[in-house]
């Protein structure tokens, strides 16, 4: 496993770097590998982003990314989406994020890392040319075939302008699962305790997560359960075409083992997921 990263020679002189860190896994690791592997110069222009996912996010993931950030000594920033959070789109849409149409990453990711470029070109200050801004994305082509036909190396045009030439780099795009593991073990900051019982850090109720997945969420998870189940009612859309939430909660509820414990304090009542002992609609 390599310890480093193959930095291109094109991207050697950028005016910035914004790692895009979500205190995942892969963040983690593309966020070691960055760090031992940039030049002084390099790591000087280099700033860790977190795009906050608000209520859809697990419980002390904005902090982690933080402590990740800290532990290289890089500046950290946080930004969320200002006119509200995945349940205020889904209710404004009328319907969930499927396959089709993942609104929830166009809205709450790409656009609020827009608005980051924009406040950073205007502080970098460059006048004369366009400022060279790379944002790195610890993306792997072994998570899915569409991700696996990505370019390693893009110009995203539609961010880019005048002002500024965004480049996105995918670090990490072709290192295994096993070593992204063995790298996060290198670095010394433990995972999100999540991932104990799920194999990804993404919202804590996901669309695009499979069955058995959703079921452990929403044990873990039992509030957000609810207050997606409500949402649910409210705009009469399952959470996805093949199973709503309602089924989710009702497969969770007659699930024996009790993953929950592992994220709480002991001692600590877990909450029902029942949805008309809460006054949920039928």
């Amino acid at each position: 496993m390599s310890t480093t990263l193959h930095i291109p020679p094109q991207l050697r002189d950028a005016d910035a770097y914004v790692l895009n860190n979500s205190a995942g896994k892969d963040s983690a690791a593309m966020l070691h590998l960055w760090a031992n592997t940039a030049t002084e110069e390099m790591l000087e222009r280099t700033v860790v982003l977190h795009l906050d996912l608000g209520d859809a996010e697990w419980d002390g993931v904005p902090a982690l990314a933080s402590e990740q950030a800290a532990a290289y000594g890089l500046p950290f920033e946080v930004r969320r989406r200002e006119r509200g959070g995945l349940l205020d789109l889904v209710r404004a849409r009328g319907r969930w994020p499927g396959p089709g149409t993942p609104f929830c990453r166009s809205y709450l990711k790409r656009d609020v890392a827009r608005k980051f470029y924009t406040e950073l070109t205007t502080r970098l200050g460059i006048t004369g040319r366009p400022a060279h801004i790379v944002t790195e994305l610890g993306l792997r082509a072994d998570e899915s075939t569409v991700r696996a036909r990505r370019p390693a190396i893009a110009l995203d045009r539609a961010a880019s302008s005048g002002r500024r030439q965004i480049t996105t780099w995918l670090p990490i795009h072709q290192l295994s699962t096993d070593d992204v593991w063995k790298t996060v073990r290198t670095s010394g900051i433990p995972p999100h305790p999540v991932y104990q019982h799920l194999p990804r850090l993404s919202c804590r109720l996901c669309p695009f997560a499979g069955r058995a997945h959703l079921i452990t969420a929403a044990r873990m998870a039992p509030d957000t359960a609810l207050d997606y189940a409500l949402v649910e009612d409210e705009i009469r859309q399952p959470f996805r075409r093949d199973l709503s939430m309602a089924e989710i909660i009702d497969a969770a509820e007659r699930t024996d083992d009790d993953p929950v414990r592992a994220l709480r304090p002991c001692g600590t009542p877990t909450r029902t997921l029942r949805r008309r002992t809460e006054g949920c609609a039928a």
